[in-house]
C-alpha cells in the first residue's frame, strides 16, 4: 500500500509540474530545471521540460488545418441589410462560398446594393427572425435549394442579426426591452432551432456573432449586453450538445462597428418613446441629463449608406471561423483600445473597474441641472 501511495504521489507531482511548466512557458521550465539540480531529481525534471518544450513547439509552429471554400459549401448569414452582415456576406462570397444573405426587407438599401454589386452571385431571401412563419419559409427555401443542387451542403449558419437600444435601463420601456430580447436572443434561438436538423444532416457549423458586452456589460447598453451574455452562455451549452452530431458551434466577437451599421437606426424613435413614457418625476429628474446624453449619441445614430467595412484583420478572423477544420470555441477581434480596457476591466478591483468603464464609455456626466421641457425639442421630440 505504501508503494502504491508513493507512485500516486510521484504521478501527481509530475502532472503538477507539467501544468506549471506549460502554463508558465519558458519561465516555468527554468524554475523546474533549477529545482531539479537542487533536489537531485534531474532526470524527472528533464523529462517534464522535454514534454513542455515539445508542447510549446507544437503550439507555436503548428498551422491549423484549413477547409477549402467552394461553391458547394453554403453559408447562410442573417441581418445583411447593413454593417457587419452586409460586409460578411460579401467577404464569404469572395472566399468562394455560396452565400445566402437574409434581409429584413428585400427592398432595403443593403439588399439593392448587394444585388447591384453581385447580381445573383449572392442569393437573397427575406427573413424576420422574430416571425416563426418567416423562419419556416426560409427553412423550406433551403430544403428546396438543397434538393435541386445535389452535392451542396450547409457549411455554416451565421447568426448576425441584432438590435440595440442605447439608454439607461430605467429609461427603457417594456416594448424596447422586449424587442431586444426577441431579436437578439429569442429570434436567434428560434432560427437556430429550425435549422438544427439541416445542420446535423450536413455536419455544418453554427457561428453566433457575440459582443465584447458579453464579456463586460456596459452602462447605457445593459439590456443589449445581457442578451449577448445570454447568447454566449447558450453557445457554450449548445456546443457540447451538438458536438456528438458533428456540428461545430462557434462564438465570433468582432470589434465595435456601431457607426458602420444600422443597429441603432431607430435610436431617435426610441428616444422619443422613452421620453414619452417618463413619469413626471423622471421628467424633472432626468431632463437636462437625458437631453445631453442623447445629443451626444445623435452623432452615431444616423444610418449610413451601406458599405463594406474596410478592415482586413476583421475579415481574417472571420475567415478562420469558416475555414478552420477544427475551430476554436471563440474567435475575437478587437482594436488595441478594447484590449487595453477589457484587460483593466477583468483584473481591476470593482471600484477601479467602474472608473475605467466610465472612462471607456465617455458618456456625458450626470448633473442635477434641470432645463425646461421645451429643450427636448432639440432632440427631435414633438
Amino acid at each position: 500500500m505504501g508503494s502504491f501511495s508513493k507512485s500516486v504521489k510521484t504521478c501527481f507531482e509530475i502532472i503538477n509540474e507539467l501544468y506549471i511548466a506549460v502554463g508558465a512557458g519558458f519561465l516555468g521550465m527554468g524554475v523546474l530545471l533549477r529545482h531539479g539540480f537542487q533536489s537531485h531529481q534531474t532526470i524527472k525534471c528533464f523529462s517534464v521540460i522535454g514534454i513542455t518544450a515539445a508542447c510549446l513547439a507544437f503550439v507555436f509552429t503548428w498551422e491549423k488545418q484549413k477547409i477549402i471554400a467552394n461553391k458547394k459549401k453554403v453559408v447562410i448569414i442573417t441581418g445583411c441589410d447593413s454593417g457587419l452582415g452586409f460586409s460578411l456576406a460579401q467577404h464569404a462570397a469572395e472566399c468562394g462560398f455560396t452565400v445566402i444573405a437574409t434581409f429584413l426587407t428585400l427592398d432595403s438599401k443593403g439588399s439593392n446594393e448587394i444585388k447591384r454589386l453581385y447580381g445573383g452571385y449572392i442569393i437573397q431571401i427575406q427573413l424576420d427572425i422574430t416571425d416563426s412563419t418567416s423562419i419556416q419559409n426560409a427553412v423550406q427555401t433551403m430544403e428546396h435549394y438543397f434538393s435541386k443542387n445535389a452535392g451542396y451542403c450547409l457549411h455554416a449558419l451565421i447568426n448576425n442579426a441584432g438590435v440595440m437600444v442605447f439608454g439607461e435601463f430605467e429609461w427603457q420601456t417594456e416594448k424596447l426591452i422586449k424587442h431586444q430580447l426577441e431579436v437578439n436572443l429569442l429570434g436567434t434561438f428560434k432560427l437556430t432551432n429550425a435549422f438544427c436538423y439541416l445542420l446535423r444532416q450536413h455536419k455544418g457549423r453554427i457561428i453566433t456573432v457575440s459582443s465584447h458586452c458579453a464579456l463586460a456589460n456596459l452602462p447605457g447598453i445593459s439590456v443589449y449586453g445581457a442578451t449577448k451574455a445570454a447568447l454566449s452562455s447558450w453557445t457554450d451549452g449548445l456546443r457540447v450538445e451538438m458536438a456528438k452530431y458533428g456540428v461545430q458551434v462557434i462564438s465570433f466577437i468582432p470589434g465595435s462597428f456601431t457607426t458602420e451599421t444600422n443597429i441603432m437606426s431607430r435610436q431617435l424613435q426610441n428616444v422619443q418613446e422613452m421620453h414619452e413614457n417618463f413619469t413626471e418625476e423622471q421628467q424633472r429628474f432626468y431632463n437636462d441629463y437625458f437631453k445631453r446624453y442623447n445629443i451626444y449619441l445623435s452623432f452615431i445614430t444616423s444610418p449610413p449608406e451601406p458599405h463594406k467595412i474596410q478592415d482586413e484583420k476583421l475579415f481574417e478572423v472571420f475567415e478562420n471561423t469558416l475555414l478552420d477544420k477544427y475551430p476554436s470555441t471563440v474567435y475575437k477581434y478587437e482594436p488595441l483600445r478594447y484590449k487595453f480596457y477589457h484587460f483593466l476591466f477583468k483584473f481591476s478591483p470593482v471600484q477601479l473597474r467602474d472608473y475605467f468603464v466610465t472612462k471607456f464609455m465617455a458618456m456625458p456626466e450626470y448633473k442635477n441641472e434641470n432645463l425646461s421641457e421645451d429643450d427636448f425639442e432639440d432632440l427631435g421630440g414633438d
